[in-house]
């Protein structure tokens, strides 16, 4: 039985909660909830850092024996920009996916990043810096080779970034029969109101990132980010006096205004959603922090269903 659970929802956590290595992570987060995401971030450019085999045997033993579910984190060490970065992506994938396969994942989470259009498209001129129908093609193909090698296209899940529009995404995924990554803390850190998002795209989406923020101290806002020009909204500038124009994402929930978390949590419960809530921080004391945070707004809930009752 995992120590932590939400109610109607499974409860995940990353591999990483604790600074060590892949099985010694992933031991220590499977012990605590119910589905664990086994973040495979980086292989190198000759497969160095790519996970051993006998790491994801020992690996898969754990998880048969706690009876959790895994999904995969893919390697973003590539981009879409160019037709050598595509193919460096669906090749990372692909010896990902391939040693990856033992463990039977039930969701690949993918980052459709194109480096260069950080932060521009949130600036003054955002109409004509976005992707050429090139790099729109390009991703497409990429995107089609990468979902092949899993068991169905809605395997792969295509995850929304921060200073990125959120409907960035929409030309590869609304159409297609690809997943979501929905990350709600990457909706936060960029002032992004979740409720504008959740009714279009709760029906695709597989795996939901959670995180808080918390203030970065003394931080050098980039210019990038000071030349932003997204409409001010009473939610972003709630979070903006609260964490600052640049904050640290990935923390407890804890820090998070209750409103943030019933806004989505209360949704997903209304709505009976059946996918993975994953907790995506990366220490323990976090996690738990996260998870009394996600209780206390269940309590809420009921009082109101109670009190409509």
């Amino acid at each position: 039985m995992p120590q932590y659970a939400i109610p109607h929802i499974r409860l995940g956590s990353t591999s990483f909660l604790e600074p060590v290595d892949y099985v010694p992570g992933f031991r220590h987060a499977a012990g605590l909830c119910e589905d664990v995401s086994l973040l495979v971030m980086m292989v190198g450019e000759a497969y160095q850092y790519l996970i051993s085999a006998e790491d994801v045997r020992e690996i898969a033993r754990i998880a048969d024996g706690e009876g959790i579910s895994v999904n995969i984190h893919l390697p973003y060490e590539h981009s879409f920009e160019t037709e050598d970065g595509a193919r460096r992506m669906v090749e990372d994938v692909a010896k990902v996916a391939e040693r990856t396969a033992p463990l039977a994942p039930h969701t690949f989470v993918l980052h459709v990043c194109f480096p260069s259009l950080d932060n521009v498209l949130l600036g003054p001129n955002p109409k004509k810096l976005g992707v050429t129908l090139e790099q729109r093609e390009l991703t497409a193909r990429a995107l089609d080779k990468i979902a092949a090698m899993f068991p169905g296209p809605e395997y792969l899940a295509v995850e929304n970034l921060e200073s990125f529009p959120p409907d960035f995404w929409d030309v590869w995924v609304q159409d297609s029969d690809f997943s979501r990554c929905m990350d709600v803390g990457h909706l936060w850190k960029d002032g992004w109101d979740p409720q504008d998002f959740l009714p279009s795209w709760l029906a695709k989406t597989r795996l939901i990132h959670l995180h808080g923020m918390e203030a970065r101290p003394k931080a050098t806002v980039s210019g990038e980010i000071l030349a932003r020009t997204l409409p001010e909204t009473p939610l972003r500038t709630q979070l903006r006096s609260l964490f600052g124009p640049a904050p640290r994402d990935h923390k407890s929930l804890h820090n998070m205004p209750p409103s943030c978390i019933d806004s989505v949590m209360h949704t997903l419960w209304d709505a009976g959603w059946q996918g993975v809530l994953n907790i995506e921080v990366f220490h323990t004391e976090d996690f738990v922090r996260s998870h009394e945070t996600i209780l206390r707004s269940y309590d809420r809930y009921l009082a109101r269903s109670n009190a409509h009752a």
